[in-house]
């Protein structure tokens, strides 16, 4: 019998162990009132290339998963975008030139800036996201120079983070007390003006499970109505006409 098969029977046997999966996935959000008022209005986005990374967590420490991380990576992609056309949403991407006349290498270099202002911003809206209200944080108008910007309200960064912890390191966690060792993921959601670079709504969809990942594979049935729940807040496309409640 392996070592982690040897612990697993261990706390079985002394109750340690429990099956526990969430059943929803806890979620929030920041914006500025010009979008829940209706105000600024959302029907047309640019999509940012989604950025997504997992990592898998061991007895023998961390391991990186490039494959599976480009797997998630287009399925939080697919699933934001879907859900967005079915809000009503028209969407574009980033990556295209349109009549701009602009370079591939032009259009790229414009991507990896916003994404260094994104991260940069990131970092403080983690910190203090209320003032999104405040209008404290912005991308400059580098956002501007995007092609799609011309057509979209808005541009939408879409980040992923997650953690796969292997039996073993569960159930040693779970042994010697300490809740950082469970299998984890994040979807984050930007939202910025595609004139000013203002950012607008900063949501973030977590999920975390002491069994399972089932948020690699199953990515709509984790994140798929509390992202709804986000659009709605945030009455982007067809959820503009509705009354507000």
């Amino acid at each position: 019998m392996t070592f982690t098969l040897r612990l697993l029977a261990i706390l079985g046997a002394t109750g340690f162990l429990t099956i526990h999966a969430l059943a929803t996935t806890p979620s929030w959000s920041y914006e500025n009132s010009k979008v829940t008022s209706g105000e600024f209005q959302i029907r047309n986005v640019c999509m940012m290339p989604t950025e997504a990374k997992l990592s898998k967590v061991t007895m023998k420490g961390g391991q990186s998963m490039s494959n599976q991380s480009d797997t998630w990576t287009a399925a939080l992609g697919s699933m934001v975008e879907a859900h967005l056309k079915t809000a009503g949403v028209q969407i574009q991407q980033a990556t295209d030139a349109f009549a701009s006349g602009a370079s591939d290498e032009e259009i790229r270099q414009v991507i990896s800036e916003l994404n260094q202002k994104h991260q940069d911003v990131a970092n403080q809206l983690n910190k203090r996201p209320k003032d999104i209200q405040k209008s404290r944080y912005t991308l400059g108008d580098a956002a501007a120079l995007l092609p799609c910007a011309a057509k979209s309200d808005v541009l939408v960064f879409v980040q992923g983070e997650g953690q796969v912890t292997s039996g073993g390191k569960k159930a040693m966690g779970m042994l010697v007390g300490g809740s950082g060792n469970v299998s984890y993921a994040t979807l984050v959601l930007t939202m910025a003006d595609a004139k000013t670079g203002e950012i607008l709504a900063f949501a973030r969809l977590s999920n975390a499970e002491s069994f399972g990942d089932k948020f690699v594979d199953q990515t709509e049935s984790v994140y798929g109505k509390a992202l709804d729940k986000q659009f709605s807040r945030l009455r982007i496309g067809m959820y503009l006409d509705k009354k507000k409640h």
